[in-house]
């Protein structure tokens, strides 16, 4: 089985931080993903899994933050679902506002190619709310 946990430790006994990670790590292995990041509604990173050269962490973070300021500006619930653009070399950044732990966070990431990605994203955002404390 290939999993990004230490061999003899459970799912159970990581961090929330390290169970998000080791769940992303698995859809990244897919290679739909080249990179993914889970922001707080503050935009604090609070997992991550892989990297881009094109597209670094602080660079998702300052477009996630500013997407969070304007989803705030427009009060309560996001009223979107995902945020997807299409950028060089048929890769795409794919922004997605869900909420878990009773608060609203933003997943970040670069998807490959023109692999389809909602039926993954979806099964990730389930596993990461499913994530316990």
């Amino acid at each position: 089985m290939n999993s990004s946990r230490p061999e003899g430790v459970s799912e159970k006994d990581l961090s929330l931080q390290g169970q998000i990670e080791s769940v992303m790590k698995r859809f990244e292995a897919e290679g739909r993903w080249e990179c993914i990041f889970l922001f707080s509604p503050e935009g604090l990173p609070m997992a991550t899994s892989g990297t881009s050269d094109l597209y670094r962490e602080e660079n998702l973070l300052e477009f996630a933050f500013s997407l969070i300021s304007t989803m705030k500006m427009l009060g309560g619930k996001p009223p979107v679902k995902d945020v997807w653009i299409r950028v060089q070399d048929r890769k795409s950044l794919v922004f997605r506002y869900f909420d878990a732990w009773g608060e609203p966070l933003i997943l970040a990431a670069v998807v490959s190619g023109r692999k389809g990605y909602r039926h993954a994203l979806n099964k990730l955002v389930k596993q990461i709310q499913n994530a316990s404390e």
